[in-house]
This record gives structure tokens, C-alpha cells and sequence, in this order.
């Protein structure tokens, strides 16, 4: 269904949720230091992370991703496995993008990636884990901690066993 036919008052809730988040955001509090306070500034509690997600259409290399994230004051990222495996299928060290990220001040709290982790078919379930598990080790190797889990796969079936998805979500994470 979309998202207009659950609507009662002609806002849809992808729109009610948009607003609220730009509501949100307007209302977030921005850290000032006191009037004559000395030393270093202290560091906010809270971080922003890029979803690089949000830039993908300008189809930049991972280093410049990273850079201008780090120039307009971005704490982390979020990158795509897609533009990981990019940088490094034109040469590029992990390692050395660790090293870039960590110079700037950021870290890597998560990426996105699409291995089909949750699909019933048994031997495309396991290649899907095999390549989540390529997908972790490429984000380890840029100092990445966490990585999303969409239902590649499986989103447009209805009647899935929640059950059974909550076992194959298991396997992934035994991964």
C-alpha cells in the first residue's frame, strides 16, 4: 500500500515523518562555550555521521568522500560497500583509507551494503553470507565497526516467517 492510502489528513507518513525530522533537528541544541571559558573546546555529545547515501548520485571516489566529509565537520561516515570495494578495485590500500579517516579526526560507525542474507533459496542464502562476510572484512579494513542488514531479497514477498527470518538474521550475525 502506499503511503497516501494511510492517510487520514492528506499528509502521507513518509511526509509526517520528514517534518518531524527537520522538526527535530531545528530544536537540537548546539553546544556554546561560556563566556570567558579557556582550553579546548569540549566535544559535543553528539556526533554526526555522513550516510553517504545522501551524496551517491555525484558518484565520488571513496577519498574524496572522505575528505570533504571531514572539511565541513563531519565526526564519522557511513559509507557504501559498493564505493569501498570501488576504491579498492582501482588500487587503493584499506589500510591507507584507515589511516586517512583516523587523520581526520573521524571513524567508519557503519556501511551499507546488500547481501542477500534473508532469501529462501539455500544456495543464494549462502553465497549472500559468504558476501556479507567479504562486506565485513572490507569495512574492517577502513576501521569500520557495524554494518546494515536490509532484507535484500525479501521485501517484496508478503507472508515471510518471521520466525524463520529471525534465524536467518541469526546466522548473519553468527558471521
Amino acid at each position: 500500500m502506499s503511503d497516501a492510502s494511510h492517510s487520514t489528513t492528506g499528509l502521507s507518513r513518509r511526509g509526517f515523518l520528514g517534518a518531524a525530522s527537520i522538526g527535530a533537528a531545528a530544536l537540537t541544541p548546539i553546544p556554546r562555550p561560556l563566556q570567558g571559558q579557556e582550553g579546548p573546546k569540549p566535544r559535543p555529545k553528539f556526533r554526526y555521521c555522513l550516510n553517504t547515501s545522501t551524496i551517491r548520485g555525484q558518484r565520488l571516489p571513496l577519498e574524496t568522500i572522505v575528505d570533504m566529509a571531514a572539511e565541513v565537520g563531519y565526526d564519522a561516515l557511513e559509507p557504501w560497500i559498493s564505493d569501498i570495494q570501488d576504491y579498492k578495485g582501482r588500487g587503493g590500500d584499506l589500510g591507507d583509507m584507515k589511516k586517512r579517516i583516523a587523520d581526520h579526526g573521524m571513524t567508519v560507525e557503519s556501511a551499507i551494503g546488500f547481501a542477500n542474507w534473508i532469501v529462501d533459496d539455500d544456495a543464494k542464502r549462502a553465497e549472500g553470507l559468504e558476501n556479507a562476510k567479504r562486506d565485513m572484512d572490507l569495512l574492517a579494513g577502513i576501521g569500520g565497526i557495524r554494518i546494515a542488514a536490509p532484507p535484500a531479497g525479501a521485501t517484496n514477498r508478503e507472508g515471510m516467517d518471521l520466525f524463520q527470518a529471525a534465524e536467518r538474521y541469526h546466522a548473519l550475525l553468527e558471521v
